[in-house]
């Protein structure tokens, strides 16, 4: 034998000698089945958590971020009239022939070929109306005083089933009263009713008139 045979006889012999026991496969096996499993289950909490952030997030923006249904808007207070101060003893024209001026004393209403009417400021009671009219059964001229501590924001007169808007003139200063006056196209046997209203939509007075038939 060369050399080299007699050494490849000698590992034989060797590797031979060596046991050899039987393979670890179904240890091999079920240790790949549980790192299966636990992978699936890794993957399956992170598909959840994706799926509940957006849910998460739709629930804050509802419960804090969503607009909420705006309330029902409160009653609102009418627009300041336009008052006009005028100096005492000037005339007012109202239309349909009619006239005013306010003095110290009060109102005077001017009527065609009639004499002027006064409404006296201080019979007036305070927190009330007083009022004439004048006209025929085409149309009606409304004027009246208002007298109060507080200045209205307008003044409203009912009649007919109308209601039409009164323009409010005083004279310069704190005179402690207001002037007003409305044309309506009715006559002033009807029913009516005239009310004082404040900045914040308050009626401060009313005065109603029953109509004559």
């Amino acid at each position: 034998m060369t050399p080299d045979e007699t050494l490849a006889a000698a590992l034989h012999e060797a590797a031979a000698a060596v046991p050899v026991g039987t393979a670890p496969t179904a240890a091999v096996m079920l240790r790949g089945r549980t790192i299966r499993r636990r992978r699936r289950a890794m993957r399956s909490a992170v598909v959840a958590a994706a799926v509940l952030v957006p849910v998460a997030g739709a629930a804050f923006s509802a419960t804090f971020d969503s607009p909420s249904t705006p309330p029902a808007p409160a009653a609102s207070a009418p627009a300041p009239a336009a008052v006009r101060v005028v100096d005492p003893g000037e005339k007012v024209p109202l239309g349909h022939g009619h006239t005013m001026r306010l003095t110290a004393r009060g109102l005077y209403l001017g009527m065609p070929k009639a004499t002027e009417q006064l409404v006296k400021a201080a019979e007036v009671p305070g927190g009330k109306i007083s009022a004439t009219t004048s006209g025929d059964g085409g149309g009606t001229v409304w004027a009246g005083i208002y007298r109060g501590p507080e200045r209205p924001a307008g003044v409203t007169l009912s009649v007919g089933g109308r209601t039409v808007g009164a323009r409010i003139v005083t004279l310069p200063g704190s005179p402690g009263w207001v002037a007003f006056h409305a044309y309506a196209t009715r006559a002033r046997t009807d029913g009516s009713t005239i009310t004082v209203l404040g900045a914040d939509g308050t009626v401060l007075a009313t005065l109603a008139k029953p109509g004559r038939g």
